[in-house]
């Protein structure tokens, strides 16, 4: 699949969404599930979901998958048996996008915030093509906006102006709005067995987000999109200045010290989050401002597709 339409880097515009829309028409959730779990390629380590129902067990035949045997009954009776599995009819989908400040840079491709916000609209559109009930959570520097998109609303057309309104540059109150609280926020209405997305660059991912997305793993399927920008892994020699378009930040790093904390800052945190996917079997894709992300995800859904 190709996204070839053009887009801001800076800003979300309406156009490139409903480009993009139309772009997600051959990619399926349902086929998403399907090459998560059968482990195809590479497509496991990116979203590990549980995306079928355990339905029984019987006696192991030539043909079956080897993994799926289940050894606790294997070794009871002395004989392999196979667990079986159904597809989801349907499920619940939560996208939550962080569009706060700190999103609103990149020292080169799209700004944070834009590969969020069409990650959003992708997988929303993705999920609406398989009639999944999708949930959206924007994370505002001063609020969280959360909706339902339904088809007499226009669907996931409907959360374009909200995406595009929330990547405009805006005075950051001293108080900013926590991924913490947004997850708080998701978790009231979330439901068992729901897909949960949570888009962001995780800048205050801590101990109380671990467990807070370890409970809403619990009986649903968590994934993370770790976003972040290559000067965040890595600062260079110089002094750079930054800008969100209001506020503008100048960094000196031509002292080592000042760089090696900053690199070492970057490497620490994602490693928690990294230690925490592995700990909870959560899905993980780690997105730089420059990737192809959005072809990433379409490879990914579309893996056993054919």
């Amino acid at each position: 699949m190709a996204f070839n339409e053009t887009h801001s880097p800076v800003v979300v515009d309406q156009e490139s969404l409903i480009a993009l829309k139309a772009s997600a028409r051959e990619v399926s959730l349902k086929a998403t599930r399907q090459a998560v779990y059968t482990g195809a390629g590479e497509t496991r380590s990116v979203f590990r979901t549980r995306g079928l129902d355990f339905q029984e067990v019987r006696a192991y035949q030539p043909g079956d998958d080897i993994r799926q045997i289940d050894w606790r009954i294997t070794a009871k009776y002395g004989k392999p048996f196979t667990k079986l599995y159904t597809e989801e009819k349907e499920r619940p989908v939560y996208i939550v996008c962080d569009m706060r400040s700190r999103m609103k840079f990149a020292s080169r491709g799209d700004f944070k915030s834009v590969v969020a916000a069409r990650t959003a609209m992708f997988l929303a559109a993705v999920a609406e093509q398989k009639k999944d009930k999708v949930h959206t959570v924007i994370i505002l520097p001063d609020m969280i906006k959360t909706m339902v998109l339904n088809a007499a609303d226009g669907g996931s057309l409907a959360l374009i102006p909200d995406l595009a309104s929330a990547s405009l540059p805006t005075v950051v109150p001293p108080d900013e709005t926590t991924l913490n609280q947004a997850l708080n926020e998701a978790e009231r209405s979330l439901k068992s067995g729901a897909l949960v997305f949570v888009c962001s660059d995780f800048h205050d991912f801590n101990a109380e987000t671990v467990l807070r997305l370890g409970r809403m793993g619990q009986r649903r399927t968590v994934a993370l999109v770790h976003i972040y920008d290559e000067l965040e892994q890595h600062l260079p020699v110089g002094v750079w200045t930054m800008t969100d378009g209001i506020k503008t930040v100048t960094v000196n790093a031509r002292e080592s010290s000042v760089r090696e904390a900053f690199d070492s800052s970057f490497g620490k945190r994602s490693e928690e989050i990294r230690e925490a996917v592995r700990k909870h079997g959560w899905g993980y894709l780690s997105v730089q401002t420059t990737d192809d992300y959005l072809s990433l995800l379409a490879r990914f859904s579309r893996a056993e597709a054919s």
